[in-house]
């Protein structure tokens, strides 16, 4: 269930968001006359990460393009990596625009927009006020005569799905864990005349020797719930390391 407050007095967040400056219950009072336009930079709030959260329904679309790993081997939750360097993403061009030919994670295409918990079990809508996506000339109203638009309805209920989703994935990530399918590793580049190889990075990633080593009724059990499908989608994203390498040095070039 989500809520959009109607009075003129904003609520306060507690907390933060990754990639939202500024977020915002959506409100009619307040923001009425709002809404989205499409900005001459469309992805530049997201050009200096590294990593995008994502929800485990997207490994077979994001492995084709990101090496897929997770945050931490005591609260696993997923992220594509889309860059080596602090602060450099290598799929956002000088233009602010995402890479034509990759995936896009639905974490960036349902922003500036968010839900976040309240009281009880309701969720409320977020928007991030800050956001050059948010115009007072725009394309697309958050509001007509005080009733959410069909625009603005259909981020909600994107952004509505993405929480499912997302609660899905948390129990993904904590059934990896109790099975201990979870290991750290390191990328490495290798250089030229036999100098040390560079580490590019440290993550968290399933170890697929493990996977083969459960009994054949957790393998089952991972097989009928859809996890199992996940974990092959996550091992073959670690390909894509030599996608990043390869993108880095033609940037540095």
């Amino acid at each position: 269930m989500t809520e959009t407050p109607s009075s003129d007095a904003i609520e306060p967040l507690t907390g933060s968001m990754f990639l939202y400056t500024q977020p915002e219950l959506l409100n009619a009072g307040i923001h009425n006359g709002l809404g989205l336009i499409k900005p001459p930079q469309p992805f530049a709030f997201a050009a200096k990460v590294r990593a995008i959260p994502i929800v485990a329904n997207e490994f077979t679309s994001a492995q084709k393009h990101y090496p897929i790993v997770f945050n931490s081997l005591e609260n696993p939750m997923p992220v594509a990596v889309v860059g080596l360097l602090q602060d450099t993403n290598l799929f956002v061009d000088e233009q602010g625009e995402w890479d034509a030919y990759r995936y896009i994670p639905a974490y960036l295409r349902r922003y500036p927009f968010a839900l976040a918990g309240s009281q009880g079990k309701q969720a409320a809508v977020v928007v991030d006020v800050a956001s050059n996506r948010i115009s007072k000339s725009p394309e697309h109203a958050f509001f007509k005569d005080g009733q959410v638009t069909p625009e603005t309805q259909a981020m909600i209920d994107f952004c509505q799905r993405y929480d499912q989703e997302l609660q899905q994935t948390t129990a993904f990530g904590q059934r990896l864990r109790e099975l201990d399918l979870l290991e750290q590793q390191t990328a490495t580049r290798n250089l030229p005349d036999g100098a040390e190889a560079e580490v590019v990075a440290q993550f968290v990633t399933i170890d697929m020797q493990r996977v083969t080593k459960l009994s054949p009724e957790l393998q089952s059990e991972l097989f009928l719930n859809g996890y199992l499908s996940k974990i092959f989608a996550q091992s073959f994203s670690m390909e894509n390391w030599n996608t990043l390498i390869a993108l880095r040095g033609k940037q540095q070039k």
